[in-house]
């Protein structure tokens, strides 16, 4: 079963946003036509942003056809190769702004990217029987309907994703039932599955097993896994045991996660980061320190994003790594970058 990755979807919630990859014909409503809101850069390093972003063959407040996204990503790499002579690491088509618009990032291969190493796909022959792909169909159904109503607040308590919106909460407690009494065959797919989708699917429901040492080592193997579907709903598991207590977060080492806010990929760039939010919430000063340290340039790039809510864990981030107080950060966040990008600098 194989998947054409081509538009992502996320959810409008701020800090806590959510990405599912989607195969093309999964697009906001049933639009036809789509409006560019913003499009914006990462990894890029000492290069020059303004003359990336000339070179492009469209431009923020133009509105393209959903047939011709085909036809634009390529214009897009040849233009980037044109510029840095390199093709872009990723060219992510992000659905959507608040009215409902596209966002597009185009990773450049500069000095804040790097070509993050992931193990080797398994070859197993193990699937998923029929109905929990069924179940994920129905998921992914009522999830587009309560996004598309606004209804996108979740509860992260019980260390899984539980909707507000009912339809959908229905879907992932029927989740919660199928993990609870499959968990070996989900670890069992994850692990040796030669079916990337059947992957992604068994690491979303393993995230809605019991919390336990050995489900969190299993997500983060999962993190590393090559394809980004997989390493998605890996990471956004981990990111919601984390948010659900911070004896969890404990449990869950930072250290890959600090690597793929260096990624070429857009989404492990956009999962790691709300991982990292959850997991820097105690203030840790040595895993502050590694932040600084490691990953500096590339939160500095992702917190001038012009969307905001992409941009807030990076500004979050950074402000933590200045030191600058919750309540405060909270007031910078939405409109001054600046001011929390030169607080982070000075930082030591």
């Amino acid at each position: 079963m194989k998947r054409k990755l081509v538009f992502t979807f996320t959810m409008l919630c701020g800090l806590t946003c959510v990405l599912w990859l989607k195969p093309p014909s999964y697009v906001v409503a049933s639009k036809q036509e789509t409006k560019i809101a913003t499009i914006d850069f990462f990894g890029y390093g000492q290069l020059d942003v303004v003359k990336l972003r000339s070179a492009l063959p469209i431009k923020a407040g133009e509105s393209i056809e959903r047939s011709q996204w085909t036809s634009y990503r390529s214009r897009i790499e040849e233009a980037i190769r044109s510029v840095t002579g390199k093709p872009p690491t990723d060219v992510a088509p992000v659905c959507c702004d608040e009215h409902g618009n596209l966002i597009i990032y185009i990773g450049v291969a500069g000095s804040s990217s790097i070509a993050v190493k992931h193990k080797r796909a398994p070859v197993g022959q193990v699937r998923l029987p029929a109905a929990p792909l069924k179940l994920n169909k129905e998921t992914d159904d009522a999830l587009t309907k309560a996004v598309l109503a606004g209804r996108t607040q979740e509860d992260h308590s019980n260390g899984y994703a539980l909707s507000s919106e009912p339809e959908l909460r229905t879907k992932q407690l029927q989740i919660r039932e199928f993990a609870l009494g499959n968990e070996e065959l989900l670890r069992a797919v994850l692990s040796s599955s030669s079916d990337a989708e059947h992957r992604a699917i068994a690491a979303q429901f393993l995230g809605y097993v019991n919390v336990s040492a050995r489900q969190i080592a299993d997500l983060t193997d999962a993190a590393n896994d090559p394809d980004p579907g997989v390493r998605n709903n890996a990471v956004r598991a981990l990111g919601v045991i984390a948010g659900s207590s911070q004896e969890r977060a404990r449990m869950i080492s930072a250290k890959p996660f600090i690597a793929l806010l260096k990624s070429g990929q857009w989404v492990d760039r956009n999962k790691a980061g709300w991982l990292l939010i959850n997991l820097t919430a105690s203030r840790d000063p040595k895993l502050l320190k590694q932040l600084r340290v490691e990953a500096l340039d590339a939160l500095i790039e992702m917190s001038r994003w012009r969307f905001t809510g992409h941009a807030t864990f990076a500004r979050r981030l950074l402000g933590r790594i200045a030191g600058i107080e919750e309540a405060k950060l909270d007031t910078l966040i939405n409109d001054q970058p600046d001011t929390i990008i030169a607080a982070a600098r000075k930082s030591h």
